[in-house]
């Protein structure tokens, strides 16, 4: 009897370690900022909302929708959309205080980030950057980090989009790394922001990371994704609501 508990019980611990830490893992080609076509991203991107669209909802709340689907990337991907009364405006400022830092870094609890190139418009506006943000995780956790191009758009006066994916180098010369921490991979993803009536606005972003280290897929997909990446972009999308109720009038 003694036998058969220690073989069941050790393929239990076989089975877990392999699920944890062997169950696949994702390769990604290394991308410069030079080759990443712009128009090509936001096409890419646009399809993948539209596409997106049609994900059940997993969580909601008030005027708050969350989906995710195993496709089409390796990794889980989320979707959220915020519907709001609110002024358009004021939440393009929101969206794009939340992908770009500025000129300096920026110190937030935990985490901090800064901008390591921006290209600007005439006016000194920037619409093309790279941002790294480092998220720092209390000891013995490793910390992360991530390398982000972004590209930002108003395609007409109603609508804002922000189009977005990791990179890792810049004319060739790879962005150094952080030291004590593993390296996120943000697949091709979006932000939109339109104004759906006079005084009403909808905001939806769909996003894909990767946060390899040495947990397998199917740990990202199954656990991680579900219960930490899911819930975070769920308070980000419910913070977002509140701040542009708030911010009415």
């Amino acid at each position: 009897m003694m036998k058969k508990v220690t073989f069941v019980l050790g393929g239990v611990v076989v089975v877990a370690v392999w699920f944890v830490f062997l169950a696949g893992r994702a390769s990604y080609p290394d991308t410069d900022v030079r080759d990443v076509d712009r128009e090509r991203l936001f096409r890419q991107t646009e399809q993948l909302l539209a596409a997106s669209e049609a994900w059940p909802p997993e969580l909601t709340d008030q005027g708050v929708a969350l989906a995710t689907s195993l496709a089409p990337y390796p990794v889980r991907t989320i979707r959220y959309s915020v519907e709001v009364e609110g002024d358009l405006e004021k939440a393009i400022a929101a969206v794009k205080d939340e992908n770009y830092c500025g000129k300096t870094r920026r110190e937030k609890v935990d985490k901090y980030e800064e901008t390591l190139y921006e290209k600007d418009d005439d006016s000194g506006r920037p619409y093309e950057w790279v941002r790294r943000s480092v998220h720092i995780a209390p000891r013995p956790g490793a910390n992360r980090d991530a390398v982000v191009l972004y590209f930002e758009d108003r395609p007409d006066p109603k609508t804002y989009r922000i189009a977005f994916q990791s990179v890792e180098s810049l004319d060739g010369k790879p962005f150094p790394p952080v030291e004590n921490a593993v390296r996120f991979k943000v697949l091709p993803s979006l932000y939109k922001v339109e104004e759906t009536a006079p005084g009403r606005v909808r905001v939806r972003k769909v996003e894909a990371v990767d946060p390899r280290g040495s947990m397998s897929t199917l740990m990202n997909n199954y656990f991680l994704s579900l219960f930490f990446f899911r819930s975070y972009m769920f308070d980000q999308a419910r913070n977002l609501r509140a701040a542009l109720e708030n911010g009415r009038g």
